[in-house]
């Protein structure tokens, strides 16, 4: 690899140019999932929600078939960028990880838990699926040196933010049971601006259910503006599609 020569006041350095490495072909799925990431994150609404979630559900699944059509080495899926200094920098393919940090945005926007712990099971197997659909489409990176084990990790880091974020959005998004309400009274009223401008807005409510101190619910803007102080609002807890609770302001 050929090295720049940089004089600077007399003094001369090497530096090492710029490199990537780019395995996978599927770059067309990788603009379509930010082409849809970037709809589904801003301009979302009631009628598009399901199925641009489906579709993020869907992407990564079909880009790990049709990248293992010739089952290449799971290190397609990666591109290595190294930097001016001759370092390593990962980027899993953005079919994955894009669709999987989105996925995860809305969900932390979008939905409250009713328990944590209750996404570990459904979770866990979604996330095995999507590795046996991995192994059984790549095989192993043979070659042994410093990048494998990051290279790894990288897939299947991103793997899991995929199954378990995507494994509580289609929990909550495709949920068609029956609600039990609750009625509760607000005690106050609260928003956070985020770095980047957005805000957040908050319904303070007093114990409802089994709930048995006073919490804050995330709300639409227009359930903030509705609602006041003392006002009695009422709380949707649904069973969820795989048998995770969860709830909201009605």
């Amino acid at each position: 690899m050929t090295k720049r020569i940089i004089r600077n006041g007399g003094k001369t350095k090497r530096q090492r140019p710029r490199s990537k490495i780019t395995f996978h072909k599927l770059d067309w799925l990788e603009w379509l999932t930010i082409g849809f990431a970037g709809w589904f994150l801003f301009f979302v609404n009631a009628d598009t929600y399901r199925w641009l979630l489906g579709i993020l559900l869907a992407i990564p699944i079909l880009g790990l078939l049709l990248n293992g059509l010739h089952k290449p080495s799971i290190a397609t899926l990666v591109d290595i960028d190294l930097d001016d200094d001759g370092n390593p920098k990962y980027d899993v393919a953005d079919f994955i990880d894009v669709a999987a940090l989105v996925i995860l945005i809305r969900v932390l926007k979008d939905y409250e838990f009713e328990s944590i712990y209750s996404l570990i099971i459904p979770g866990t197997i979604a996330f095995c699926t999507i590795l046996v659909i991995l192994f059984l489409t790549h095989s192993l990176i043979e070659k042994s040196n410093r990048d494998k084990t990051w290279l790894y990790l990288s897939v299947i880091f991103n793997i899991s933010l995929y199954s378990y974020a995507g494994t509580y959005a289609a929990n909550c998004a495709y949920d068609y049971s029956e609600p039990t309400v609750y009625k509760t009274e607000v005690l106050d009223k609260q928003t956070s601006r985020g770095r980047k401008g957005g805000t957040t807005y908050y319904l303070e409510v007093a114990p409802w259910g089994h709930h048995h101190d006073k919490e804050k619910i995330k709300v639409s803007k227009v359930d903030y503006d509705i609602y006041q102080i003392g006002d009695t609002v009422e709380i949707d807890l649904k069973e969820g599609l795989f048998d995770i609770p969860w709830y909201y302001v009605h």
